[in-house]
């Protein structure tokens, strides 16, 4: 029996394996956080370009960020949760449900609803949604893919990260403003001209 309970967690070790060997690609992936310091409410910017072609019932994202605590809510494909495809923002109706629980996000889309190879997808979650941890610290998603029918499609290589901090950002470099810079150039051009008329005077 021992053996057989082996052999069964082995095979799906291996399946496991080969779905993610067989997974595409996903790349130009980044996370972006709002505000990055700790338990504060945070909007959340997902971005990837898809490798694979999906178009059977495929999740848009199923993912799990470590880090991150997400309030339990469905059905949130409206303004707390919104997709662009390409630059063009997804109507509700593409959708089946955005589901957010405790580390987690998934979009389902409806069938006959496809993901070109090579597209371009912006996620954003909002603030209500999602609080950073208590403890500041490097973090990377858990799991972050594009799924259809449960198998992985496309996947990251390797995960995004973003940190959570309460170091504050780097001070502004100071730029001189617009009426600053005609003062400026104003001065310049007085100085060279001050400078070509002595010398005129002094040949």
């Amino acid at each position: 029996m021992k053996k057989m309970i082996a052999a069964a967690v082995t095979a799906a070790a291996l399946s496991m394996a080969a779905t993610a060997t067989m997974a595409g690609t996903l790349t130009n992936v980044s996370v972006t956080l709002s505000n990055a310091a700790p338990s504060q409410p945070t909007d959340v910017d997902i971005r990837f370009t898809t490798e694979t072609l999906v178009n059977t019932a495929p999740h848009m994202l199923y993912a799990r960020f470590d880090g991150l605590v997400l309030a339990a809510a469905t059905n949130q494909c409206d303004s707390n949760i919104t997709a662009t495809l390409n630059g063009v923002t997804m109507p509700q109706s593409d959708f089946v449900f955005c589901q957010t629980w405790n580390s987690g996000v998934q979009l389902r889309l409806r069938n006959g609803i496809v993901i070109p190879a090579g597209a371009v997808i912006s996620i954003k979650i909002d603030k209500s949604l999602v609080t950073t941890s208590s403890t500041e610290g490097v973090y990377s998603p858990t799991m972050f893919e594009i799924n259809s029918g449960g198998a992985a499609v496309d996947m990251p290589s390797p995960m995004p990260s973003y940190t959570i901090t309460n170091a504050p950002p780097p001070a502004p470099v100071p730029t001189l403003t617009e009426w600053a810079m005609i003062l400026l150039t104003a001065a310049l051009g007085g100085f060279a001209a001050l400078t070509i008329h002595k010398r005129r005077r002094t040949v």
